[in-house]
């Protein structure tokens, strides 16, 4: 234990933080030159998910696994560069759904391919190794 630390706790808490950073980093420098944030990507699978379907700003925040995604904002930004469009729920005029186009749909299917090997950054730990780290991880958030 360093001694920058209090405890192991803290030291798990901190190497928890750096980790996540860590790996959202990696995945930002995939999708730089894409002009996609980690966030904008999230939300694009999504709806890629469903495609040729659509999804209201609620379910989709629902599949997001960020807790405080600014969902209006996200999608604002994806709207303005032409990947997703916002349309009427003729059923509920007050529900706006949220999908992709024809050619958003095929964008994201190219950024898909930098992601195909994405595990690779955790492909050094052993089958244990992940099948142990994943239940520890499961435990924090299902206390």
């Amino acid at each position: 234990m360093g001694k920058q630390y209090k405890n192991q706790y803290h030291e798990l808490i901190a190497n928890l933080h750096i980790t996540d950073g860590y790996i959202f980093n990696y995945f930002d420098q995939k999708l730089a030159p894409f002009k996609l944030s980690v966030q904008q990507y999230v939300v694009l699978r999504q709806l890629q998910e469903v495609y040729p379907e659509s999804l209201n700003a609620g379910e989709l925040k629902n599949k997001m696994h960020e807790i405080n995604s600014d969902m209006t904002r996200l999608t604002d930004r994806l709207i303005s560069k032409n990947l997703i469009v916002r349309e009427t729920d003729p059923l509920n005029r007050r529900r706006v759904k949220l999908r992709l186009t024809e050619e958003s749909n095929e964008f994201v299917k190219r950024v898909a391919i930098e992601f195909q090997n994405f595990e690779s950054i955790v492909s050094h730990l052993t089958d244990d190794e992940v099948k142990t780290l994943n239940t520890l991880l499961t435990k924090i958030r299902t206390k």
